[in-house]
């Protein structure tokens, strides 16, 4: 999952040091806290921990956590998030965006 978050950064130019936010799929905490470690994120990146309030809801936890972070105003206007999910270690997606 790291080298697939990478790329992502990496094909929008930046590191993933650049990002303003990480929204992850929120399967477990666990996966997020490891995530974190192995891209060597800042914890206050990882915004998106919302699997401890919502639970796991499979494909749709990134876009419910990216409405919170937007909804509460945690990151500016066009700064870059990266979304990043995966479904049961078969498939991957990860892109960068700009926060609406």
């Amino acid at each position: 999952m790291p080298a697939v978050a990478e790329d992502a950064c990496h094909r929008a130019g930046m590191a993933t040091t650049d990002l303003a936010a990480v929204i992850t799929h929120q399967a477990n905490l666990r996966i997020i806290e490891a995530l974190t470690r192995r891209l060597a994120l800042r914890d206050d990146v990882v915004i998106a921990r919302d699997v401890v309030d919502s639970g796991n809801t499979s494909a749709a936890s990134v876009p419910l956590a990216l409405s919170k972070l937007v909804e509460r105003g945690e990151v500016p206007a066009g700064a870059p998030v990266l979304l990043f999910s995966f479904g049961g270690g078969l498939s991957w997606a990860g892109q960068v965006v700009t926060c609406p």
